[in-house]
C-alpha cells in the first residue's frame, strides 16, 4: 500500500477500512456501512457487457442468469410479456415484429435521417414513424391500441435490466454508472442516451468513448511502463454496426505538482455502417439465394419475416464459424412451409460477398492518423477491439495497410471497454479511491458560434454580416471550459451553436451521415444586454469589455452554456499622499531596474530578497547610526498624487437556449414514458413472483410425493394421513397441469400458489414433524450421554478428594448428585416409553426436552468448574 494513501487521516466522524486488493492498480477505501458499488455498461449495438466494482471486488464482469459474460441488446414485447437478451432473441425468431434490436443507431434521429432509413431497409417488418412532440423516430408497436415505443424508452428498458443484473450479481445496491458510447456520437445522440438513462433511473457518472475506456483498461495495468515520453497506440474497434479507430498517447504528466500517467485522444476515424451486421446481412442474402435455387415450395421466403429472422440467425452463426474454418454447412430446419434448408458455404464465398466492404476497412485507420497529425511509424501497436476484428480478412487488410509485423491482441476484445469504464466509475465515486490515471478525451466534431454583426454605412444603410468563431476545434480535449466574447453589442441579440467544418468525413460516409446532417445544435437568445448598457455603459468613465458566454464541454462530451454576462470596466480615481523624495526615488529605481534587466541583472524579486538578507546582517551599531542620520534629515513637503484604478462590473444576462438537434421531451411526455416503463416493470415483478411461487409449489409436490415412498417417512404415516396427503398432492398436481397454458397474472396472483402450498404444508405438518423430531433427537441424545458421563467422572473425582483438599460444600455436592440422578431417571423412563410407540405415533422423547436437560446439567457443571478455578488452597492444620 502506497505511503501517501496509508498516511492519510480519515475524515472526522467516519471510520474507514483500507483494503489492498491483489490488483496492483486499485486501492480501495470504503466505509463499512456504505455497502455500495459502482458499475459500467459497455453498450454496443448488438451486445452489452456489464462490470462492477465493490468493496473487495475489483473490476469484475457481471454474469447474466445464463452465466454468460455478455448479453444481447434485445427487447421482446408481446401481450404484456417482456424479455431481454438471449430470451428476446429466441422469441424474435418466432415474433420478429415484437423484438427490437440494434437500437443504438436510432437515438436522437428523425424518420428522414439516413441511418433511420438504412434501419428500415434492414428490418422492413418494423413500423417506424415520427414522434409528433420530439420529432424523433418511434416504433408503432400496436396500431389497434396505439402503443408506441421510442428507441430511448427501449434503451431505458435495456439499461434498467443491466442495472438489475449488476445488483443481483453484486448482492448490493449500485450507486453510479459509467456508460460507454461510440466516439462518433454527436450532441443529440449523447443527450438522447442520457435521457434514456434518466428514464431508467440510472445515475450516470459520465459517458465515455468505448475506445477510450479500452485504452484506460490497457493503461492501468501498464502504468509502470509509462514515462514522460509520449507513447502512441491505435485502438481499432470493429463492432456489429460500426468501425472506429482511435489514436491514444500515454504519458506521465504533472498536475498540481504530482506526476501521474495520462491518456489523451489524439485522433479518431470512423465508419458508421461498416461492421459485422452488414456482413451477416450479406450472408443472409446468400442463404436466400441458395434456398431459392433448390426450394420446392412456391412461397417467397423474403416475404416471410419469421423465415428471414431464422436465416439471419444462421448467418450470424455462419460468420463466426467461417472465421476459424474454410467452409461450413448452413442448415435451418422448417425454414418455410415445413421445408428444411441445407447448403455449403465457404470462406471464399463470404469474402467475395464483402469485397466492397474490405476496401473500407483501412479508411478509419487512415482518418485517425490524419486527424492526429502523426505517422503510422509512431504507432507502437495496433490493438484490436470488438468482435468484427476476429474476421481473418480484416486482420489481413490491417496488417497490409499499416505495414506492421503483427497486430496487438493483448487485451480482451470483448471486455476491455467495460473493465476500463468500471475503473473510471470507481475513480469518480466517493466510496472508492484508486490510483490516479488522467483521461483526456477529444472532441470528434468541431463546434463554432455564429451570429450576425449589424453595421451602418455612411449612407445610413444597415449591413448584416454573418460572423463565425470557433469554440471547440477538432480533437480539442475535454472536459474543458471556454469563453466567447461578443464585442460592441448594446442591444439584446441571438447567436447559434453549430458544428464546424465536417469536410474531414470521407465521401463513402458522406452519403450516410452528412448528406442531411443538420449542423445546428442550438439557438441562444440573450436578454438584458440593453439594460446592462443603460446601467453601466452611459458613463464616460466606463468601458464595455463585451458580452461573455461561458461554455463547458463536460466529461460526457456534452456542451453546456453555463452563463452569460455583460462585463464593464470602470475607471476609479484614488488619491494618496507622497513626498517629493519618494517620487524621485521611485523614478530612479525604475530606471535602475530597467537597465539592470536590460544588461542581464537580477530580477526585482531576487533583488528584494538580497536586500532583506543584507539588512538582517547589520549590527546594532549600524542601525543606531542610520537612526541618527534619519533624524538629521531636513523635513520635506508632502503632495497628493492621483492614481487610476480599473474595477470590473458584471451583469448577468438572461438566456433562452432552444435545442435544435435534440428536442428535450416535456415533463408530461417524460412522465408518460416513466409510467409506461413502470407498468412494464410492475408486470415483470409480478411475473417473477408468480414464477417463484409456481416453482416452490411444484418443488413441494415433487418432494412430498417422493417422501411418501421412502421407508422412514412411509412408516410415520397413518392410513388416513396417507390417503388424505396423497389425494391433496394429486389434486394440486392436476391443478398445475391445467394451468400449463400461462394463466393471466390478474387472475392467478402469486398468493394463489403460495396459499395452495401452505394448505399442503399444514396437512403434512404432523407427519413430517414426527420424522423430524425423531431424526433430531438422535444426535442430541448422544450429546446428553457425553455430558452425563463427563459429569459422573467429575463427581467421582470430587468425592475422592481428601477432606483437607475439598473445596466444595456438601450442599453443592448433593445438588450435582441429585441432578444426575434425576437426569438418568428421566432418560431411562422416556426412552422406555418411546420404544413402545409406533413410528406413526407422536414421539414422547422430544429434542426440546433433551436440550433442557443438557442445559441444566451444563449450567451446574460450569458453576463448579468456575469455583475450582478461583478457589484458594486450604492452610494445613498445625500439629500440637
Amino acid at each position: 500500500i502506497s505511503e501517501e494513501i496509508r498516511d492519510r487521516k480519515p475524515r472526522k466522524g467516519k471510520r474507514f477500512y483500507l483494503v489492498n486488493i491483489k490488483t496492483p492498480t486499485l486501492l480501495y477505501i470504503f466505509h463499512p456501512t456504505d455497502a455500495i458499488g459502482v458499475m459500467s455498461i459497455d453498450l454496443g449495438s448488438e451486445w452489452v457487457k456489464v462490470a462492477i466494482v465493490k468493496p473487495g471486488v475489483p473490476m469484475e464482469i457481471v454474469l447474466n442468469k445464463e452465466s454468460k459474460r455478455k448479453t444481447e441488446v434485445a427487447v421482446y414485447l408481446r401481450n404484456g410479456e417482456r424479455e431481454f437478451g438471449s430470451a428476446a432473441v429466441g422469441k424474435g425468431v418466432r415474433f420478429p415484429k415484437n423484438t427490437y434490436l440494434y437500437l443504438q443507431e436510432l437515438l436522437g434521429k428523425s424518420l428522414d435521417h439516413p441511418m433511420v432509413q438504412l434501419y428500415q431497409k434492414r428490418f422492413p417488418y418494423h413500423h417506424l414513424m415520427n414522434d409528433p412532440e420530439t420529432g424523433t423516430v418511434t416504433f408503432l408497436h400496436d396500431a389497434e391500441k396505439a402503443i408506441m415505443y421510442s428507441p430511448e424508452e427501449l434503451m431505458a428498458m435495456m439499461l434498467n435490466h443491466s442495472r438489475n443484473m449488476a445488483e443481483e450479481y453484486a448482492q448490493q445496491p449500485i450507486d453510479a454508472c459509467v456508460l460507454t458510447v461510440p466516439a462518433y456520437f454527436n450532441q443529440a445522440e449523447r443527450k438522447s442516451l442520457l435521457y434514456a438513462a434518466d428514464l431508467a433511473g440510472l445515475k450516470i457518472a459520465q459517458l465515455m468513448d468505448d475506445n477510450t475506456a479500452a485504452a484506460l483498461n490497457y493503461g492501468v495495468f501498464r502504468r509502470n511502463d509509462i514515462n514522460t515520453t509520449a507513447t502512441y497506440m491505435m485502438f481499432y474497434d470493429m463492432g456489429a454496426s460500426s468501425t472506429i479507430a482511435t489514436i491514444i498517447s500515454y504519458q506521465v504528466v504533472k498536475v498540481n505538482g504530482v506526476a501521474d500517467p495520462q491518456l489523451s485522444v489524439k485522433g479518431v476515424g470512423f465508419d458508421r455502417t461498416l461492421g459485422g451486421l452488414e456482413m451477416e446481412l450479406r450472408l443472409r442474402d446468400l442463404l436466400v439465394k441458395l434456398f431459392n435455387e433448390k426450394k420446392k415450395t412456391s412461397s417467397d421466403v423474403t416475404k416471410n419475416p419469421r423465415s428471414m429472422a431464422k436465416l439471419l440467425k444462421e448467418a450470424r452463426r455462419l460468420k463466426k464459424v467461417l472465421s476459424a474454418n474454410v467452409d461450413h454447412m448452413a442448415q435451418v430446419e422448417g425454414l418455410i412451409d415445413d421445408e428444411d434448408f441445407r447448403a455449403k458455404v465457404t470462406r471464399e464465398d463470404f469474402e467475395s460477398l464483402c469485397e466492397d466492404l474490405w476496401a473500407r476497412v483501412a479508411q478509419p485507420m487512415k482518418d485517425a492518423i490524419e486527424a492526429s497529425e502523426l505517422t503510422m511509424d509512431l504507432m507502437n501497436q495496433i490493438l484490436l477491439v470488438g468482435g468484427g476484428t476476429r474476421v481473418p480478412k480484416v486482420q489481413e487488410i490491417l496488417l497490409k495497410e499499416s505495414g506492421k509485423a503483427d497486430l496487438g491482441k493483448s487485451i480482451n476484445a470483448d471486455e476491455a471497454p467495460a473493465l476500463g469504464a468500471s475503473y473510471q466509475a470507481a475513480a469518480a465515486s466517493n466510496v472508492f479511491r484508486v490510483k490516479t490515471f488522467h483521461v483526456k478525451s477529444g472532441a470528434v466534431y468541431p463546434i463554432e458560434i455564429e451570429f450576425d454583426r449589424r453595421t451602418t454605412s455612411d449612407d445610413g444603410s444597415e449591413n448584416v454580416k454573418q460572423v463565425k468563431r470557433t469554440l471547440f476545434q477538432r480533437n480539442n480535449p475535454y472536459p474543458q471550459r471556454k469563453v466567447i466574447t461578443f464585442n460592441r453589442f448594446y442591444e439584446d441579440f441571438n447567436f447559434s451553436v453549430n458544428y464546424g467544418d465536417l469536410s474531414f468525413i470521407t465521401n463513402e460516409k458522406e452519403n450516410v451521415f452528412t448528406r442531411r446532417f443538420d449542423r445546428s445544435i442550438s439557438q441562444v437568445s440573450l436578454t438584458g444586454v440593453a439594460e446592462a448598457h443603460a446601467k453601466y455603459g452611459e458613463d464616460n468613465d466606463t468601458e464595455s469589455k463585451g458580452v461573455k458566454a461561458h461554455f463547458r464541454m463536460d466529461e460526457s462530451g456534452v456542451l453546456n452554456l453555463e452563463s452569460v454576462e455583460s462585463v464593464y470596466e470602470v475607471n476609479k480615481t484614488v488619491e494618496a499622499n507622497v513626498t517629493d523624495t519618494q517620487d524621485e526615488d521611485s523614478t530612479l529605481q525604475k530606471i535602475k531596474d530597467g537597465l539592470s534587466n536590460l544588461f542581464g541583472g537580477s530580477d526585482s524579486s531576487n533583488s528584494t530578497e538580497s536586500e532583506k538578507s543584507d539588512s538582517d546582517k547589520k549590527t546594532e551599531e549600524e542601525k543606531t547610526k542610520e537612526k541618527k542620520s534619519d533624524e538629521s534629515k531636513p523635513e520635506v513637503d508632502e503632495k497628493t498624487k492621483t492614481n487610476e484604478k480599473n474595477v470590473k462590473k458584471s451583469f448577468t444576462l438572461g438566456m433562452n437556449v432552444s435545442s435544435i438537434d435534440h428536442e428535450e421531451p416535456s415533463a408530461v411526455h417524460k412522465h408518460m414514458s416513466s409510467e409506461k416503463l413502470n407498468e412494464l416493470s410492475a408486470r415483470d415483478a409480478l411475473k417473477l413472483a408468480r414464477e417463484v411461487a409456481i416453482n416452490k409449489l411444484e418443488s413441494y409436490i415433487y418432494d412430498k410425493r417422493d417422501k411418501l415412498y421412502q421407508e422412514e417417512y412411509e412408516h410415520a404415516l397413518t392410513n388416513e394421513e396417507k390417503e388424505s396427503i396423497t389425494a391433496a398432492l394429486t389434486e394440486a398436481s392436476d391443478w398445475m397441469d391445467e394451468l400449463e397454458g400461462e394463466p393471466a397474472p390478474e387472475i392467478f396472483l402469486p398468493q394463489v400458489f403460495n396459499d395452495k402450498r401452505q394448505a399442503l404444508k399444514d396437512l403434512a405438518r404432523p407427519w413430517l414433524m414426527r420424522v423430524k423430531l425423531r431424526q433430531d433427537v438422535v444426535p442430541l441424545m448422544e450429546d446428553l450421554e457425553s455430558s452425563f458421563n463427563y459429569s459422573m467422572h467429575f463427581l467421582q473425582a470430587v468425592l475422592a478428594l481428601p477432606e483437607e483438599a475439598q473445596i466444595y460444600t456438601p450442599v453443592e455436592i448433593k445438588t450435582l448428585t441429585d441432578l444426575l440422578s434425576e437426569t438418568i431417571t428421566w432418560k431411562n423412563e422416556t426412552v422406555k416409553a418411546e420404544s413402545k410407540l409406533q413410528p406413526n405415533e407422536d414421539p414422547v422423547l422430544k429434542p426440546d426436552d433433551v436440550r433442557q436437560k443438557m442445559f441444566e446439567l451444563n449450567r451446574e457443571m460450569q458453576y463448579l468448574i468456575n469455583k475450582a478455578k478461583t478457589a484458594k488452597p486450604k492452610k494445613p492444620k498445625s500439629e500440637s
